[in-house]
């Protein structure tokens, strides 16, 4: 059976794979936008400024900016995240929040090895190739509104 590449397709598989990292979160204690903003706050090469830190999340799973200042604040509340004790517009990593990311990258390399685990490098690189373009497309789609 062959079968049609489109936005249902793309969206099934989203949901699915999520759903199966979203298990292994909630094991955590995390949300899926909390282990995002972990991943990115992680990824810094500095503390974030708030603004800033609640932007990459915005634009990670376009979620109002309210939403992103508001998970930033459970992150701040369940001390994985804390503000510089010497400028509390920046937020960094604690050292649990350090650990829990580490947790969370590796339930998601697991994750992924699993279910891409029979998959040819080649059809690899080509399915990231095509979901880049849709991406970029769809970004500019909602940039243009």
């Amino acid at each position: 059976m062959s079968t049609t590449l489109n936005g249902q397709i793309l969206g099934r598989t989203h949901y699915a794979t999520r759903a199966v990292l979203e298990r292994e979160l909630s094991r955590l204690g995390l949300s899926f936008a909390q282990a995002l903003l972990l991943n990115a706050l992680a990824a810094a090469d500095a503390p974030l400024p708030r603004a800033e830190a609640a932007r990459r999340l915005v634009e990670a799973v376009k979620v109002p900016t309210a939403t992103a200042h508001g998970t930033l604040a459970e992150l701040i509340a369940a001390t994985i995240v804390a503000p510089l004790p010497t400028d509390a517009s920046r937020v960094a990593l604690t050292p649990t929040g350090r650990h829990t990311q580490q947790l969370v990258a590796a339930a998601s390399a697991e994750i992924g090895a699993r279910l891409w685990a029979d998959l040819s490098a080649d059809d690899l690189v080509a399915a990231a190739r095509v979901l880049e373009v849709v991406r970029r497309r769809a970004e500019q789609a909602l940039a243009a509104a």
